[in-house]
């Protein structure tokens, strides 16, 4: 949390620069900023996964700047506390003990929900259209962001029933005993199911119709719907092939010109 503090007020800084740099009426006019949030749904794609995962609900917040290059087209420049996230569950059909044994009343399974905490930092292109206090606007964006930490709350859990107790290999597996052998979790992870890190960071595309409605000269108000495509894998390992899929948020904001 230190770090995306620090990242967000050099980022600001870095933001408000040319604001300082170019204070004259002719320049200052074209330069606005603004805060974004917003919720977000998220899921990731499943190869190598034994049950495709489930949706999430996460959020984005952030600041910006933006520059009108010519009339009606701008670009902004932000930084975003950017959590997705997702479902993973699944529970097998049966356990396989040893070549020549298999019981159909044990089990193994899980029910996890992850959240993944990113920097991101968005480039954008908006296109304005309209007259009055009234715009619509379509915006097309590249980011790229930096991983910082994951949530896992949820449990695993394997039930070994009674007569398939006997088949445990208790010298491979001293900690395993007859019933239901679960544990919870609640906190902090950079690792997904047993051993696989979250990749360090993650960079796509999105695009967004939204409208902006001005409340004065200085204020105006936005709600902008869309989706993001994703690039980057989610996991670290090069095998799996999973990426953030059907990225769908909602961004609403305020914008302050300075004119």
């Amino acid at each position: 949390m230190k770090k995306f503090l620090f990242l967000i007020v050099f980022t600001g800084c870095w933001i408000a620069t040319p604001l300082n740099l170019f204070s004259q009426d002719s320049i200052q006019s074209k330069w606005s900023f603004g805060i974004t949030a917003g919720p977000q749904f998220t899921q990731i794609s499943s190869p190598g996964l034994p049950a495709i995962p489930e949706n999430g609900v996460g959020y984005l917040a952030g600041i910006f700047g933006e520059y009108e290059v010519i009339d009606n087209i701008k670009v902004r420049i932000g930084t975003n506390f950017d959590k997705r996230s997702f479902n993973a569950a699944y529970q097998s059909a049966y356990l396989v003990f040893n070549d020549s044994t298999v019981s159909r009343d044990s089990y193994t399974g899980y029910d996890l929900k992850y959240s993944v905490d990113y920097f991101t930092i968005p480039l954008s292109i908006i296109y304005t259209k309209g007259e009055g206090p009234f715009k619509l606007f379509i915006q097309g964006t590249f980011y790229y962001s930096f991983y910082l930490t994951a949530h896992k709350n949820g449990f695993t859990d394997t039930f070994i029933a009674e007569n398939d107790f006997k088949y445990i290999d208790q010298e491979e597996y001293p900690n395993i005993k007859q019933g239901h052998n679960r544990e919870d979790f609640s906190g902090k992870t950079d690792i997904f199911l047993a051993n696989e890190k979250f990749n360090s960071s993650d960079l796509g595309l999105s695009f967004f119709i939204g409208g902006i409605y001005e409340i004065s000269e200085k204020v105006g108000l936005y709600l902008s719907p869309g989706f993001t495509a994703s690039f980057g894998r989610v996991l670290e390992n090069p095998i799996y092939e999973s990426r953030w899929i059907r990225v769908f948020k909602i961004e609403t904001g305020v914008v302050i010109h300075l004119n």
